[in-house]
């Protein structure tokens, strides 16, 4: 069957690019044919805080994507609508995150229900982390012409019931990259913690920080932060002096190349997610594909993810003082090893095939259905 993928790809970076890219080819693994539509560019260089949108690792995840979206200029919108009805797939997959995106994506579920197309939404968040009170009828917009949604945890599915209704809901689990994965298998019996991925305000860097000192009058490690600051990194270098914790903390500004994600995950002891609000994370997939051990807040999806005394360690969001005794716990008791061992007994390190099989059934319910009037 024949699938287009609407969404960020490659030369865009980000972890939803990086899931186009699995999505993508696990769909040709199964013998279907599938189209990408992406992005020429993503935002507005005023909305933008990071550094550049384009990837610029030597690693190339490449979806031979159709770069034709600009978020703001309608006329790449119906060009991308005409790329598809050519195409005429069986099921359109929507990539959703961000209701900024809701103008586009409504234009585009318009025309293709009225060609008689199936489409679906996969949605990463249903609210943004930064929310605004126009998201709600946005929302609505966007997702008013499309009859199916995947989720990626329980929470979301709370989220996206009061704007759908009885529309169809599926809850499937974050696939993560084997080409993320070490081949080296660290015995987690060091005292590395590692917070990784982008640093805004909502993924609780600062709840860590203030954890740190009780952690280290106990427990003699390290703490490395690996990702680009959208935050003035000033601050949190000032905040490092006032607590005394300087020396044992590294703060990497940049964004991370493909290629240096296994040797980073394979180094640490332990993940930490402070996030003071969550829908899901695909650093803690990274992590547990990679069986290293997470630390998370039990923010919205996180606990459905990361399993209190089998994985890792939760605790409340926000509380600091729980955090700094779930790191004690961790090393004084030996955790990592003990968690790393069981995870690389469990099966399900393989990528989830639920996503894929979502999918398919919806294109098989379209065919059933009849083709489209294109």
């Amino acid at each position: 069957m024949k699938v287009t993928i609407v969404g960020p790809a490659y030369p865009l970076r980000g972890g939803i690019a990086h899931h186009t890219y699995w999505l993508r080819k696990a769909l040709l693994a199964r013998g279907h044919t599938v189209q990408v539509i992406s992005f020429r560019q993503l935002y507005p260089a005023l909305l933008f805080p990071g550094s550049t949108e384009t990837d610029a690792s030597n690693f190339k995840l490449d979806t031979e994507a159709l770069a034709l979206l600009t978020s703001l200029n309608p006329l790449t919108w119906f060009a991308a609508i005409r790329q598809v009805k050519a195409f005429a797939p069986d099921l359109v997959v929507f990539q959703w995150w961000q209701s900024f995106f809701a103008p586009l994506v409504g234009t585009l579920t318009r025309a293709f229900r009225k060609a008689g197309i199936k489409q679906l939404i996969e949605c990463h968040n249903v609210f943004p982390h930064e929310g605004t009170p126009l998201d709600r009828q946005l929302l609505k917009f966007a997702f008013a012409p499309v009859d199916s949604f995947i989720v990626h945890a329980e929470k979301n599915r709370r989220d996206l019931v009061p704007l759908v209704g009885d529309k169809s809901i599926s809850v499937s689990a974050l696939p993560s990259l084997p080409e993320f994965r070490s081949l080296q298998a660290s015995p987690r019996n060091g005292r590395t913690i590692l917070f990784f991925g982008k640093v805004r305000k909502y993924k609780g860097l600062h709840v860590l920080l203030e954890a740190m000192p009780k952690v280290l009058a106990e427990i003699a490690c390290e703490l490395v932060v690996i990702g680009e600051f959208y935050e003035p990194l000033n601050q949190y270098q000032q905040r490092l002096q006032e607590l005394g914790i300087a020396q044992q903390v590294r703060l990497e500004n940049r964004y991370v190349a493909n290629e240096e994600v296994p040797a980073i995950f394979a180094q640490a002891d332990v993940l930490v997610l402070p996030y003071v609000t969550a829908s899901q994370s695909a650093v803690a997939q990274i992590a547990l594909s990679n069986a290293l051990p997470v630390i998370a807040s039990t923010a919205g999806g996180l606990a459905e993810t990361v399993l209190d005394e089998v994985n890792g360690l939760l605790f409340p969001p926000g509380d600091a003082a729980a955090l700094a005794q779930q790191l004690i716990h961790y090393f004084r008791d030996n955790l990592g090893a003990k968690f790393a061992a069981q995870l690389r007994q469990q099966e399900t390190l393989q990528a989830p095939c639920t996503l894929i099989e979502i999918i398919e059934a919806t294109m098989q319910e379209a065919t059933r259905g009849g083709r489209h009037r294109l």
